[in-house]
């Protein structure tokens, strides 16, 4: 009877403990139901006429390389993640773009495409609709196949908002750009290989409210950085603390003082946005007619212009280009000789031609062609389209006045 016990004590240990160890693998093969885990081909949707089209409620897992041969994927607005983006791949050799979206949310982590050939792109993202956003989150890659050539990352068209962060690239061509978007936003990318094409391109059809670029890293020889072609529109854009390393070209089509643009520090040979205007007038023989003793008027002759970041300049008038507000520092140097004896002149500041600047400078002189010099330094607060002007008037007479020699500068 003893043995007969503990024979039933060992067979109700075992059947316990095989019991325990089936419930524990049933828990772990159970997944959310929207998670689909995907190491092959065929744990994705049947393929029809070369398209993959992914189920919109679920969330693909890709787990090591899968090769979908010459077919694409239609996100078709699932997700699509990683869990190691060195070693989670999607490797397609299709003409056209591996993966492709249109009209819908687009959500990438993690998850490497590799094109295999010359006319295979990773990317075709396209919202018509203003209502979509796009993100392709930290760990997105771009990677060629050894001595293989890609068309590169591919296009994004559209979209409410678009942001890239923490992806990396090594591929002959860049990124491509159309399509009226609200903000494009790029920061912590790494953009490398590229050989005969541009790492972030707007192309001319292309027009944003907002372009954000900040912290990027391009290193390839030769080539293009980034590139915005002469139709591309923005409202406001901004550059920061990009590092450039090797590119023929760090920027084409716009510069650190191109209308919407505002640049701060970025690498060697792109420099800060600082808005500066200078022009200048040496023995000029055109005379200043005074209306009235009491009236200012503006000093004729024709001026050089010296400098003109973010300003367009004309004879004797400094217009402000940029679009935020600019709180301008102003310096003016005026000289001549007195028409008259008992001469005495002001010099002023005329913004838009109606509102003076204060304040003004004013000099007396006792003879006749006798030299005289007036400097007057202020500010004043700029918007778009506001320009500047210096004027002057003789407060003793209406003789006119000729201003052989004017320095205006306007500065941040």
């Amino acid at each position: 009877m003893k043995h007969f016990n503990l024979l039933l004590k060992v067979l109700f240990l075992f059947t316990f403990f095989v019991i325990q160890a089936f419930s524990q693998k049933d828990s772990q093969n159970t997944l959310p139901a929207n998670i689909v885990y995907v190491d092959a081909i065929g744990d994705f949707p049947a393929q029809q006429n070369g398209g993959i089209t992914l189920n919109s409620s679920k969330v693909y897992i890709v787990s090591g390389s899968v090769d979908i041969g010459q077919n694409y994927i239609n996100m078709n607005g699932a997700g699509i993640r990683g869990l190691d983006p060195t070693k989670d791949r999607i490797i397609s050799a299709v003409k056209g773009a591996v993966l492709r979206s249109q009209d819908l949310d687009v959500y990438l982590e993690k998850v490497c495409v590799i094109p295999l050939g010359a006319t295979t792109t990773a990317y075709d993202f396209e919202d018509n609709t203003g209502t979509k956003t796009l993100n392709l989150l930290a760990g997105n890659s771009v990677v060629e196949a050894p001595r293989m050539v890609s068309g590169g990352v591919g296009r994004f068209s559209g979209f409410n908002s678009m942001y890239i962060t923490a992806n990396f690239w090594r591929c002959r061509d860049g990124l491509k750009l159309s399509g009226s978007t609200g903000k494009f936003c790029s920061a912590f990318n790494y953009i490398t290989g590229i050989s005969s094409g541009v790492g972030i391109e707007f192309m001319p059809d292309f027009d944003a409210s907002d372009i954000d670029l900040s912290n990027n890293y391009f290193v390839f020889s030769g080539g293009t950085a980034v590139k915005f072609n002469d139709k591309a529109k923005v409202d406001q854009a901004r550059m920061n603390g990009n590092l450039f390393r090797g590119p023929a070209v760090l920027i084409s089509g716009f510069n650190s003082y191109t209308p919407g643009w505002e640049m701060r520090q970025n690498g060697a040979g792109l420099p800060d946005t600082k808005p500066y205007g200078y022009l200048y007038m040496n023995d000029n023989p055109i005379a200043t007619k005074i209306i009235s003793p009491n009236l200012f008027t503006k000093i004729g002759g024709e001026t050089t212009t010296i400098k003109s970041d973010g300003f367009t300049i004309a004879s004797n008038k400094i217009t402000y280009t940029g679009k935020r507000p600019l709180n301008a520092r102003i310096y003016i140097n005026v000289g001549g000789k007195t028409p008259e004896p008992n001469s005495d002149f002001s010099v002023a500041v005329y913004k838009n031609g109606l509102i003076q600047v204060a304040p003004n400078s004013s000099i007396s002189v006792g003879l006749k062609n006798e030299g005289f010099q007036l400097t007057l330094e202020t500010i004043a607060d700029l918007n778009q389209g506001d320009y500047l002007e210096v004027f002057i008037k003789n407060n003793a007479n209406t003789t006119p006045i000729v201003v052989k020699d004017l320095q205006f500068r306007v500065s941040e």
